[in-house]
């Protein structure tokens, strides 16, 4: 069959100071046995010997381009060559991983023949710094439900149709960690998914990748976004398996996720003292994003020197833009509110009346506190961040 019989893949890698092993990918795509690709490197403005590697490359063989450029990270990397693809079917190879022979040419005839699949993966070698396998991914036919549980797709080995890729708007630039496995999640939702036991691609895990040094502080917070984002759900076993972050430890995960992403909803005032002590009645205005409306407010109180059970009960009475929202009852020295907030509103306003008149013993920095208890933490919390804490708050 003719080169120009054959569908065009384009092979997209998203690049930053990985001259190292960035010579080893091109290599491993240029050298496939399918002879109608083009590989595009978008760089990020790389300062070590990348720049150089991708010169040479872009003058002797015409199936290379590249763009260096400072940009927003990996995932816009992956959409500006979305943009600058002119291919049918997609690769995405990152700049320290590698193609094994024939694995473009398994891909196509795989696509070809399954003309309702979306996109195809297959498995992966894991190699170490050096090139070395060491073990494998546990990869496995991908669909709605068994992605619910597990990424079981390994990113190098996937091809996606460019249509499909397209269709759910590239991946999600507000990710920096599992922008894959949320692009998985969407497109096993409208198409189907197909596997190759065969081995395609290596998967390399070194010291500086991010595996090995973002998982707990950039991975976790972005899968379990993905997840209630997706699902509207966390699955069990995540959260058995990170109990860390069951009860308050979540505050810290959902401290995390917000810090990861620029359209929480934020606090705009709030008459809390500088000691976090609470006046008798608490004002908090809190705006949000269009697309990332604010659906709790979640308010971590603390009554001071109090025995784990309240000698007397009080109660908290929450006000949303003037209405009444929800009346609570405190009865332990450590609480959580969630006060439920008008999500048609991109601007709320909410005061948190005490019948508790308890006065701290120790000096304060204010002068005379009568609201009854600490409000240690007061966060906004958007749909899908409500729904992890909800799911670690047992």
């Amino acid at each position: 069959m003719s080169r120009s019989a054959l569908p065009l893949v384009s092979v997209i890698t998203p690049s930053y100071n990985q001259g190292k092993f960035i010579r080893e990918t091109i290599d491993s795509i240029l050298s496939q046995d399918y002879p109608n690709l083009e590989h595009i490197v978008v760089d990020g403005g790389s300062t070590d010997e990348t720049v150089s590697i991708l010169q040479e490359y872009a003058s002797k063989d015409p199936r290379f381009r590249y763009v260096s450029e400072p940009d927003n990270g990996q995932s816009h990397a992956i959409n500006k060559g979305l943009a600058m693809a002119r291919g049918e079917i997609i690769g995405w190879l990152n700049s320290d991983d590698t193609y094994l022979p024939g694995a473009v040419r398994k891909a196509v005839q795989y696509l070809q023949s399954q003309p309702a699949c979306g996109m195809v993966h297959g498995q992966c070698e894991v190699i170490d710094e050096a090139g070395v396998p060491f073990s494998t991914f546990a990869s496995e036919k991908a669909d709605a439900q068994n992605l619910y549980q597990s990424c079981v797709v390994c990113q190098p080995s996937a091809f996606i149709r460019t249509h499909v890729f397209r269709q759910m708007g590239g991946v999600d630039e507000k990710l920096n960690f599992c922008m894959d496995y949320d692009l998985w999640m969407r497109i096993a939702k409208v198409h189907t998914i197909g596997f190759i036991p065969d081995f395609l691609a290596n998967t390399r895990l070194h010291g500086s990748c991010k595996s090995a040094t973002q998982w707990h502080s950039v991975g976790v917070p972005e899968v379990l976004r993905s997840l209630a984002k997706n699902y509207s759900s966390i699955p069990s076993h995540w959260v058995s398996h990170l109990s860390q972050y069951r009860s308050m430890g979540v505050i810290d995960l959902l401290r995390q996720l917000k810090t990861l992403r620029s359209n929480s909803s934020r606090i705009t005032g709030m008459n809390r003292y500088r000691d976090l002590w609470a006046p008798p009645i608490l004002r908090v205005t809190l705006e949000s994003e269009s697309t990332a409306r604010a659906q709790l407010l979640l308010v971590k109180g603390k009554v001071p020197g109090a025995p784990m059970q309240l000698p007397k009960a009080f109660s908290l009475t929450a006000l949303v833009n003037g209405r009444l929202a929800k009346t609570f009852t405190v009865t332990k020295a450590q609480f959580a509110l969630e006060i439920p907030l008008d999500t048609a509103n991109q601007v709320n306003r909410i005061d948190l009346a005490s019948t508790s008149m308890i006065q701290p013993a120790v000096p304060q920095i204010d002068g005379l506190r009568v609201g009854g208890y600490l409000a240690e933490e007061v966060l906004p919390l958007n749909h899908e961040e409500a729904i992890i804490y909800q799911a670690f708050r047992q």
